[in-house]
């Protein structure tokens, strides 16, 4: 599961790596020569790719992360079989606005199989849209009680 932490670590190793790329001293023969070389990689006799396209991917795949679960779920425990879940989604999602619901009631429903209790009920549920920078996303938060 990719939580805050894990995308500021993502971010933090992207920059980390264009600073020090920055930093090497530079040569008049380097400052000619691009960051990414100009190649092509061949793939087939008919198909081949610039090595900058690949490069890019690659950094969009590492700030994106599509193979992230679309929900990050933090579950605080309140006393007395009651919990407040916070659920906050991905920064870039394709699909899954309407999925918050569903991601509460899994989320209790493992709360009530791990504690052994009867039942649950939602006593508050609420959806929202955090603005925050540089994307927004949706949250929601519920008060679960367990029987």
């Amino acid at each position: 599961m990719v939580n805050r932490r894990s995308l500021c670590n993502r971010v933090a190793a992207v920059l980390a790596a264009l600073t020090l790329a920055a930093c090497v001293p530079v040569s008049e023969e380097a400052t000619r020569a691009p960051l990414i070389p100009d190649k092509v990689l061949r793939l087939s006799p008919s198909l081949s790719v610039p090595l900058e396209a690949v490069a890019a991917g690659a950094i969009l795949f590492v700030v994106i992360d599509p193979l992230a679960p679309n929900w990050e779920v933090e579950t605080r425990a309140l006393g007395e079989g009651r919990y407040a879940l916070a659920l906050t989604m991905k920064r870039f999602v394709s699909g899954g606005d309407g999925e918050a619901y569903q991601v509460m009631q899994r989320a209790a429903e493992r709360l009530q199989r791990e504690a052994g209790a009867a039942a649950y009920a939602v006593a508050a549920y609420s959806e929202g849209i955090d603005s925050g920078v540089p994307v927004a996303r949706r949250v929601a938060r519920a008060l679960i009680e367990l029987r």
